[in-house]
């Protein structure tokens, strides 16, 4: 369904609710997905799908609310869902539940944003995105033999319109499309793999990919990496100074910096006293910044909340000072922060929660790094710029860590865990490999011990996020690389299983 179909749609059904006394939100979404695998030289799936619906909730003028969807786009069950969810609000005021009148305080919108896709989703025929991965699955195969490859393709696009009863009316595209290309590598008995990712808005980035190649030499250098990781030692426990690439700060700004300052949950957060964020709290060092907006072409790309408020850019943390949280039109006035458009859905039948999109971590202290590198020449290019600028800390390895591979996060304590890929020491002239390990601690600790960057800015880290029982889009990421202070509060050691 097309954007002004939504539109007239959410119209329609807004125009159903106008008898009721309370206030009314309408969220309707359609969406379609193309998505393929290969392995082996032979596709395991090829999948597409399309799904559309919406979302009404209701508000009673004391500030109940109840919430009603379905998947059929008709003007009769609109009236119903408008019925049922009024129904369930005022129920639920009977019940006691907990009232909230924020959304009478929400400013009014209206827009209609443009797709900012370059090629339409169905510009390009599904045959044609068939043979183009292919092509480049089979290259992989023969530029580097030694490694199982798996390459995969997903392209998406979300339409999205929000009208509420105080006129509010937004609608906005959001395209997504992902090249993948994960290899397994085995040496003397023992496996490794790597995945290594190109995202952008559509169909464009396989032509680029097959124009530059910039993938396939990014995945073949991980994948020689991850050869050499499979004999590699373990590296003894300790704490040690650090380079953690962007994919790494990305996870760390995200996992153990971003959702403890989400609204919703400050009363559990390791930045929150008493429901509060902790404005004016000294997280980190003087340069230090932590920025949480979206960024057009990027895979979390939003424009407006699912609550029709513009996404506001957010500096969380300016030169190491806690400024700002994300907050959303229900929860952020209890948090003591503004509301900044950050209320996110996965679909039409979920209600919104306050979330990250494109998330940041920056330094004013940077050096300068050559692009286009390979990995190995790159890591010695790191070695010479800290050597030059006496950024090795002498008598100590100083780690760098490749990759990120998730983890944990406990955001009432601030304590994390996080994987990496694998480790190489850029002390040392050699630049002996290690087999990874965890990179765990104190959020806090970690941000104070950041003392400065390398490299440009780097934000397409991509993956999804999982917060009550939805899952959205996320991204970010940081300078190329960070360096790290060592900090009895932030370890290095133990094998990840």
């Amino acid at each position: 369904m097309e954007q002004k179909e939504l539109k007239t749609f959410v119209q329609t059904v807004l125009t159903e609710a106008s008898s009721f006394e309370g206030y009314v939100i309408v969220r309707a979404q359609s969406r379609r997905e193309w998505s393929m695998r290969l392995s082996n030289g032979r596709f395991e799936r090829v999948s597409t799908g399309e799904d559309h619906g919406f979302g009404v909730q209701a508000f009673t003028e004391s500030g109940a609310t109840g919430f009603a969807s379905s998947d059929v786009l008709e003007k009769e069950i609109g009236r119903k869902l408008v019925a049922k969810a009024t129904q369930l609000a005022r129920r639920n005021e009977a019940l006691g539940t907990k009232l909230n009148r924020q959304i009478w305080d929400a400013s009014q919108v209206r827009a209609e944003e443009v797709n900012p896709a370059q090629k339409t989703f169905e510009e390009v025929p599904l045959a044609d995105l068939e043979g183009m991965i292919m092509t480049l699955h089979s290259r992989m195969k023969t530029v580097f033999s030694q490694a199982v490859w798996q390459t995969s393709y997903r392209q998406a696009e979300e339409i999205w319109c929000i009208g509420r009863t105080d006129g509010t009316l937004v609608s906005f595209a959001v395209p997504r499309a992902v090249l993948m290309h994960q290899g397994t590598v085995r040496a003397e008995g023992k496996a490794q793999s790597t995945l290594i990712h190109r995202s952008g808005m559509d169909a464009s980035i396989l032509y680029a990919e097959l124009e530059d190649h910039s993938l396939e030499e990014k995945a073949v250098n991980r994948a020689k990496f991850a050869q050499a990781v499979c004999t590699a030692p373990q590296l003894p426990s300790g704490h040690y100074p650090l380079i953690i690439d962007y994919g790494l700060a990305k996870g760390l700004a995200h996992e153990a910096f971003g959702h403890a300052v989400e609204s919703d949950h400050l009363n559990e957060s390791v930045l929150g006293e008493k429901g509060k964020l902790r404005i004016g709290l000294r997280v980190a060092r003087t340069g230090v910044h932590i920025i949480d907006g979206p960024l057009v072409g990027d895979w979390a790309y939003q424009p407006y909340s699912a609550n029709g408020l513009l996404r506001e850019t957010v500096t969380i943390v300016k030169d190491g000072v806690l400024e700002a949280g994300l907050g959303d039109v229900f929860s952020a006035s209890e948090a003591g922060m503004p509301v900044t458009g950050a209320g996110r859905a996965e679909s039409y039948t979920h209600v919104p929660l306050p979330r990250m999109s494109n998330i940041r971590l920056l330094v004013d202290r940077s050096f300068p790094l050559p692009p286009s590198l390979s990995l190995m020449d790159e890591v010695k290019s790191i070695r010479e710029i800290l050597v030059n600028n006496e950024e090795i800390l002498e008598g100590q390895k100083n780690l760098l860590l490749l990759g990120y591979r998730g983890g944990q996060v406990n955001p009432k304590t601030g304590d994390f865990v996080f994987q990496c890929d694998g480790i190489i020491d850029v002390a040392d002239p050699d630049l002996p490999i290690y087999q990874p390990s965890i990179f765990s601690g104190k959020i806090l600790s970690a941000l104070e011990a950041i003392r400065g960057g390398l490299g440009e800015g780097c934000f397409d880290a991509i993956g999804t996020c999982g917060k009550g029982g939805q899952a959205v889009p996320s991204s970010g990421g940081s300078h190329r690389y960070l360096l790290m202070d060592p900090d009895q509060q932030v370890s290095l050691g133990g094998t990840q299983g």
